[in-house]
């Protein structure tokens, strides 16, 4: 088993199923993420965004600020992810030391989003939402997650893509 299909398996695809129904896009934005990238996950330099995903601490605020403060029950879920006393002493070192709950943060984010989603077949567009969110505009990054993407919404219109 890939590294890839070990993290999609045990870390992306879990999470996704406990927050509530998967999705592919989801899955394969988050997965490309954490594939594509070139990047250190343990740096320390939180500009280049934090842990396997990338999320930056101002993402991490926000997700919990803007959406889940209005989302008790899915609060919950994503707090059950962290862990019990570190998650106090330092949230955004969960982010790099807890694959599930940065997986928890990242679903949160594209979910808190989800109103301005392009159509599920506009690779371009779901690249220039994800890299917005992050802020990772590394270019060779963007153009292999659009290309990663653009192979994902050749398949869009099977109704279980829909949005």
């Amino acid at each position: 088993m890939s590294q890839a299909s070990a993290l999609l398996d045990h870390v992306i695809r879990p999470v996704s199923h406990a927050l509530g129904e998967s999705h592919p896009v989801i899955e394969e934005i988050l997965l490309s993420a954490a594939t594509l990238r070139s990047f250190d996950p343990f740096a320390e330099n939180a500009e280049a965004g934090l842990g396997v995903f990338g999320i930056s601490p101002e993402l991490h605020r926000q997700v919990w600020d803007e959406f889940l403060a209005f989302q008790p029950d899915l609060a919950s879920q994503v707090r059950g992810f962290a862990s019990q006393h570190q998650f106090l002493i330092n949230p955004d070192a969960e982010l790099v030391t807890n694959t599930r709950y940065a997986a928890a943060i990242a679903i949160s984010a594209l979910e808190w989003v989800k109103p301005s989603w392009p159509l599920p077949n506009d690779a371009y567009a779901l690249t220039q939402l994800w890299s917005g969110l992050t802020h990772i505009h590394e270019e060779s990054y963007v153009s292999r997650l659009q290309h990663t993407l653009e192979e994902l919404c050749d398949t869009a219109g099977a109704p279980h893509y829909a949005f």
